[in-house]
């Protein structure tokens, strides 16, 4: 969705398509007709003008910051990358152009994951990566591989998945245990932090999200990151925050399928929160807050 626009703009071709597609939050309904608008202009993007899938990705805020990210951990030929709480493979993806193999590890068990193995693997088959990654389903804090296995593992806007802060220690305890000697662990999540009105906005509708919704953890501060590592036993760290000013994590849902699931008196608060959130996500834009990157050498 978000490359549609770029990509008509760089071929001199007008579609009927949002400019901003997560400018605005959408009913269910809305949103569901927009993914099958998505799909037929892609279809005829790719017979017409012979466009990849690797131009959508790399032309997207997530596949740009994604590749970034990769390049930012200095991933070469030579690694061998585990990626923990791949998800759909945004990530994964990005690793696999920059190393030689890269194993992708998720539970895929939350709310409205059904079916995003076969997202994931069909992602990985448009982008001709299937030689070079492998995705298994696992809990991150109980990683089937031997000690040593890897020269880099790595997680990247996955630990507020996660189901509590003791879960996120023991995956980064796993990472520790898979890499080998000298390899690094890699961490990368937002921050709750905002520099820019478009920052702010994302916070409020993602704060929104974690308070009326349920399977993601809010984000957590640079100390509270840090202290996770410290306490599995890494004594050096190298950080680093990053603010690429992208729509790298869109954080926009529609608040009306949660509504009955709460007690009565909280569904006006949520209704409230939401559409609070909506204006401003409508005003100002949505653009992911500073990220925080953590690599832990063991």
């Amino acid at each position: 969705m978000q490359s549609i626009p770029l990509l008509a703009e760089k071929l001199g071709v007008h579609v009927s398509f949002p400019e901003h597609v997560f400018s605005t939050p959408m009913r269910l309904e809305e949103f569901q007709t927009l993914l099958k608008d998505c799909g037929k202009i892609l279809e005829s993007f790719f017979e017409e003008y012979k466009i990849s899938w690797r131009d959508v990705y790399v032309t997207s805020d997530i596949g740009l910051e994604r590749m970034a990210l990769a390049q930012e951990m200095q991933l070469d030929e030579h690694d061998t990358v585990l990626d923990v709480g791949c998800g759909r493979g945004y990530f994964t993806i990005a690793a696999a152009e920059l190393s030689r193999f890269v194993i992708g590890v998720d539970l895929m068990n939350g709310l409205g994951r059904h079916g995003w193995w076969r997202n994931f693997n069909t992602s990985i088959r448009e982008l001709n990566l299937v030689d070079k990654v492998l995705g298994v389903k696992s809990d991150g804090g109980r990683l089937p591989f031997r000690s040593g296995s890897f020269s880099a593992a790595t997680t990247v806007h996955a630990i507020r998945n996660f189901k509590d802060y003791s879960s996120i220690e023991n995956a980064i305890k796993e990472m520790k245990r898979v890499v080998l000697k000298g390899g690094s662990v890699i961490l990368v999540e937002s921050l709750p932090i905002a520099r820019t009105k478009a920052q702010e906005a994302h916070l409020q509708m993602f704060r929104c999200k974690v308070k009326h919704t349920y399977g993601e953890l809010d984000y957590l501060s640079k100390d509270k990151i840090e202290g996770i590592f410290q306490n599995v036993g890494f004594k050096k760290l190298e950080v680093k925050e990053l603010d690429y000013n992208l729509s790298a994590a869109p954080p926009l849902f529609c608040i009306d399928p949660y509504l009955p699931s709460l007690p009565r008196s909280k569904r006006e608060e949520a209704k409230r929160a939401y559409d609070r959130a909506a204006s401003m996500v409508s005003k100002w834009g949505e653009v992911s807050p500073p990220a925080l990157l953590v690599r832990a050498t063991r």
